[in-house]
C-alpha cells in the first residue's frame, strides 16, 4: 500500500512538471523570470502586499481586433472576438519581452538578454506588427510611448562584464527610430513615471521616502507634488487630470497641479484607470480579488478571484483585460507556474492564453 501511495505521489509531481513545461513549449522553449521589476509582479511587503503592474503606463496594447501580450522571448497577439493567439515575433537572442507598447504597425517594449553567468540586461526594442524588422534601440527600462517619441528610463552597463551592475542614468527621450536620444532628467534613483498632456510624472525612492515630481516632456526644472513620504508610492497612473498611485494603506489620487492626495479606496492595490473606472485588487484570506469601481458614482464591479500567490499585472484596453495569474507549485523552491489569462472588463468569456513556468 505504502509504495502504490508513493507511487501515486511520484506520478502527480511528474505531470505538475510536465503541465509547466509544456507551457514553455507553447511559448519559447527558454526560462523565465515572471514580471518581477523587469516583468510586472512586484510585491513590496510594506504593511499588507503591494503590488506594482503595468498601470504607470499610458501607451496601447491594443490594436483593431487585437491585443499584444508576451511570455519569454515571443510576443503574441490574441483575437479579441475569437480569443485566438497566434505568434508576432520569438527572439533567438532574447530571454524576455515586457512593457509592450503597439502605435502605427510597430511594437515598443523591453527586451531582456542573459549574458554570461546569468546576468541580465534590458533593452529598449521594437519590432513590426508584422514580425519583421526587429531592432534593439537602446539600454535602458519602461518604455512609454507619447507624441511621436519614446520616454525610458535609460540604463548603462558592459555586457559582457557579469559584475558591471546596470547604472541609472536617469529619464530620457528618443525618436521612435532611436535618435534623438535626449536627458529629461539625470537621476539615479527615478523608479517609474507617467507621460500626460506634456509632463512626465515620476517617482523617486530613497532612503529618506518616497517623491513624487513633475517635469517638462522637453526638460527642465522639475515641480515636487509629494515630497518625503514615508509612505509607499507605487503603480502611478494619470487619468483625467489626476495621478493615482496605490500607498500603504489603499489608493490616492492627486490632482495634476496640487500638492493635496486624496484617497480613493482603502486596503486595495492599483491595478490600472481605464474608461472612467478604476481597476483594483485586494489581497486576504490566501486570495486575490480583481473589482474595477466607477469613478462617477463608485459603484463596485466584481471581476476576478485567484488563490495565492494571486494576480499579477493587469493591463486594461477597450473593454478587454489582460492578466497574469500565477500558481505556487513549491514554496520551499520557489517555483510556480503562470497564466495569461485574458476576459472582458465585467470578468466573463475568460480564457487561459499561455501557461508557463517560473522559478
Amino acid at each position: 500500500m505504502k509504495k502504490n501511495k508513493v507511487l501515486s505521489l511520484f506520478l502527480a509531481l511528474i505531470m505538475v512538471f510536465a503541465c509547466a513545461f509544456c507551457g514553455i513549449g507553447e511559448a519559447a522553449q527558454v526560462g523565465d523570470v515572471a514580471k518581477n521589476n523587469a516583468f510586472s509582479v512586484k510585491q513590496d511587503q510594506i504593511g499588507s502586499t503591494i503590488k506594482e503592474g503595468s498601470a504607470y503606463k499610458p501607451s496601447s496594447i491594443k490594436s483593431g481586433n487585437y491585443m499584444y501580450y508576451a511570455v519569454y522571448n515571443t510576443i503574441y497577439k490574441v483575437n479579441v472576438k475569437t480569443r485566438e493567439s497566434t505568434v508576432v515575433y520569438k527572439s533567438k537572442s532574447g530571454y524576455w519581452f515586457s512593457d509592450l507598447n503597439v502605435k502605427d504597425g510597430w511594437i515598443y517594449c523591453v527586451m531582456d538578454k542573459f549574458m554570461v553567468e546569468g546576468a541580465r540586461y534590458t533593452y529598449i526594442f521594437r519590432v513590426r506588427t508584422n514580425g519583421k524588422s526587429a531592432t534593439i534601440l537602446k539600454k535602458g527600462i519602461k518604455p512609454v510611448v507619447y507624441n511621436g517619441n519614446i520616454y525610458y528610463i535609460k540604463y548603462n552597463f558592459k555586457e559582457n562584464d557579469n559584475y558591471d551592475d546596470p547604472v541609472n542614468l536617469g529619464l530620457y527621450r528618443m525618436s521612435l527610430s532611436g535618435k534623438n536620444d535626449k536627458c529629461i532628467k539625470k537621476s539615479n534613483e527615478i523608479e517609474e513615471f507617467t507621460v500626460y498632456k506634456s509632463k512626465v510624472y515620476y517617482k523617486i525612492s530613497n532612503n529618506y521616502g518616497y517623491y513624487l515630481y513633475n517635469v517638462s516632456t522637453s526638460g527642465g526644472k522639475s515641480k515636487v507634488m509629494i515630497y518625503n513620504s514615508q509612505d509607499f508610492i507605487g503603480n502611478i497612473n494619470a487619468y483625467s487630470d489626476y495621478i493615482y498611485f496605490h500607498s500603504d494603506d489603499g489608493i490616492y489620487k492627486i490632482k495634476t497641479n496640487s500638492t493635496k492626495k486624496i484617497k480613493v479606496i482603502s486596503k486595495a492595490w492599483l491595478a490600472g484607470v481605464s474608461e472612467g473606472y478604476v481597476y483594483y485588487g485586494v489581497s486576504g484570506d490566501d486570495y486575490d480579488r480583481l473589482y474595477k469601481m466607477k469613478i462617477s458614482n463608485k459603484a463596485k464591479t466584481f471581476i476576478k478571484k485567484h488563490a495565492y500567490p494571486g494576480i499579477g499585472d493587469v493591463t486594461v484596453e477597450g473593454g478587454y483585460i489582460i492578466m497574469t495569474l500565477n500558481y505556487e507549485l513549491s514554496y520551499e523552491n520557489q517555483t510556480c507556474t503562470n497564466a495569461k489569462y485574458f476576459c472582458n472588463t465585467n470578468g466573463k468569456n475568460g480564457k487561459i492564453l499561455k501557461r508557463y513556468y517560473q522559478s
